[in-house]
């Protein structure tokens, strides 16, 4: 019989490759308008799994209270997974899906605890578990398997399921290099692009000019 923690991880790290295939889609905007079903999703089945009875509209109020208790704004750093596409079109959702797969695998981690203690959770445990998750799973993280066809599947579906949204203002192509070099740097102040990662970016614009 799979036990628990079986099962969650399963959902989890395929949701967590469904959310990193998102940001390699060749469409403008496609995690910021999609990524939410998938984690939704994902805490739904998690309570599932919990014998507790979810709806979605529960699931998204507390994936919200997770972003809001560990000072990530979701949204904003959907924003920030665009814009790494736009600055290196073919290579910026490379340079973001190890932090969606890793920011996906730690709200799965924080909603079993939460379901496994009833909601008896306080905000450091909260926020410590989300921290050392994501360190943890961007070590992990295949790009392999991100582009597999399971993972683009669940992609492609979780966009379907938003079909008719308006893609985001911001999903415009940058041309000017200093500009994509400002919101560059911005990626790795706010921590979703590693030093590494931020250099061979910054190469390529700069290759550009």
């Amino acid at each position: 019989m799979t036990s628990t923690s079986d099962q969650v991880r399963d959902i989890s790290e395929k949701c967590g490759y469904a959310a990193a295939a998102l940001t390699i889609l060749p469409i403008p905007g496609s995690e910021i308008i999609a990524v939410m079903p998938l984690h939704v999703g994902m805490v739904v089945k998690i309570g599932q799994i919990h014998g507790v009875d979810v709806d979605r509209d529960d699931a998204q109020h507390l994936i919200m209270r997770i972003g809001a208790t560990v000072g990530l704004s979701l949204v904003g750093s959907r924003m920030a997974t665009t814009a790494a596409k736009i600055i290196l079109p073919g290579l910026g959702g490379l340079i973001s899906a190890p932090f969606m797969y890793a920011s996906t695998i730690a709200i799965a981690r924080v909603a079993d605890l939460y379901f496994a203690r009833q909601g008896d959770v306080s905000e450091n445990d909260l926020k410590s578990l989300y921290k050392q998750t994501v360190k943890n799973a961007r070590k992990s993280f295949d790009p392999t398997k991100a582009r597999s066809d399971e993972a683009k599947s669940q992609a492609e579906a979780a966009v379907k399921q938003t079909e008719g949204a308006a893609p985001p203002a911001e999903a415009v192509v940058e041309a000017d290099p200093a500009k994509r070099l400002e919101r560059l740097k911005a990626l790795l102040d706010q921590g979703l692009i590693e030093p590494d990662e931020y250099e061979t970016a910054k190469k390529r614009v700069l290759d550009t000019i």
